[in-house]
């Protein structure tokens, strides 16, 4: 199995973000079939508000103003790729990585409105 290893970009991008949700993103990059990296963490009301009037969110309550949320991007052969498929595959090592921890996540991926597949946030 591939171990993957987080740039120092997505660890910058986990500052503020709650220690279990640090721990369950590590332990899936370690679970997980695909390397990703995380490309959003803790926002502001600003950038909130600026991904609502831009449509790539549907709220300003969002999990990211709490440090409760990450968005992540999965690397296929050197590049980005926005395939679902991907990201539910990462969102499994996810969920398993929180099930060891004793945490619940939820994925985007699994919404019924505004599927969002880069989107975990931790229940807490």
């Amino acid at each position: 199995m591939k171990k993957y290893k987080f740039s120092r970009s997505s660890i910058n991008n986990l500052s503020g973000i709650h220690p279990a949700l640090i721990a369950i993103a590590f332990r899936a990059l370690y679970l997980s079939p695909h390397d990703f990296g995380v490309i959003s963490g803790l926002r502001t009301i600003d950038e909130q508000r600026k991904l609502l009037s831009e449509g790539k969110t549907t709220t300003l309550k969002s999990y990211h103003l709490r440090g409760l949320a990450i968005d992540f991007a999965v690397w296929v052969d050197g590049q980005i790729t926005w395939e679902l498929d991907y990201y539910r595959d990462v969102a499994e090592s996810f969920k398993q990585a929180a099930s060891e921890y004793g945490y619940k996540i939820t994925w985007g991926g699994d919404w019924k409105t505004f599927v969002d597949g880069p989107h975990i946030q931790l229940e807490i």
